[in-house]
């Protein structure tokens, strides 16, 4: 595939292990312009490589899988009519995590003080596959379901903070924003509290 200036495209999900975070930020700043600036190879790259990515991310916000479809297809629609007019942005991945976010808890008619809340109501899930937990082969199976078994008695909120920093490797800002926490230290403070508590629970 390749842009409108002839540009190939490739698969950026299969990339990103050989990439140093530096030349992802350049990667997506070029792609994300030229998806700006019209072109249809940009916009199928970037729909391909991150919808199910998306989805993934999306289920563990609400059960309705189908809830998450349709705010990831009207989420690109709306990117699509709207590019022109789209700022710029060097990760594009957490652009589109923190706006699925924002359109799935207004699908959910959620007010917005539920971001800032520790309410039992406040639903995020995950675990780590064993495929993610044996890349460190010191990490038996046995091992693998006590550390599952500990992230499940979290709370949703400390829940989500370990899935950003760990599993999407974001720093603490990013987290910040995806949280809508006051912050830097709000987010480190929160770390900190999970891990003390699967700690505790381990």
């Amino acid at each position: 595939m390749t842009s409108a200036n002839n540009k190939p495209y490739f698969n950026i999900s299969k990339n990103e292990d050989l990439m140093t975070p530096v030349d992802q930020q350049f990667r997506d700043s070029d792609l994300w312009n030229d998806f700006r600036s019209g072109s249809e190879a940009a916009f199928i790259t970037i729909y391909t490589t991150y919808f199910d990515l998306l989805y993934a991310y999306g289920s563990k916000m609400v059960n309705d899988k189908d809830l998450v479809k349709d705010a990831i297809q009207d989420l690109f629609i709306e990117l699509r009519n709207s590019r022109s007019r789209l700022g710029e942005t060097n990760r594009i991945k957490f652009y589109l995590f923190k706006s699925l976010k924002r359109k799935i808890f207004k699908e959910e008619n959620k007010h917005a003080n539920i971001l800032e809340t520790l309410d039992d109501e406040y639903y995020f899930n995950f675990s780590f596959s064993p495929e993610q937990l044996l890349i460190n082969r010191q990490i038996d199976e046995e091992v693998s379901k006590k550390l599952n078994h500990a992230i499940d008695k979290l709370s949703p909120r400390k829940k989500e903070v370990i899935y950003y920093y760990f599993y999407e490797q974001m720093d603490f800002k990013q987290i910040q924003e995806m949280m809508n926490l006051d912050n830097v230290k709000s987010v480190r403070n929160l770390i900190y509290k999970s891990l003390d508590f699967l700690r505790n629970i381990y």
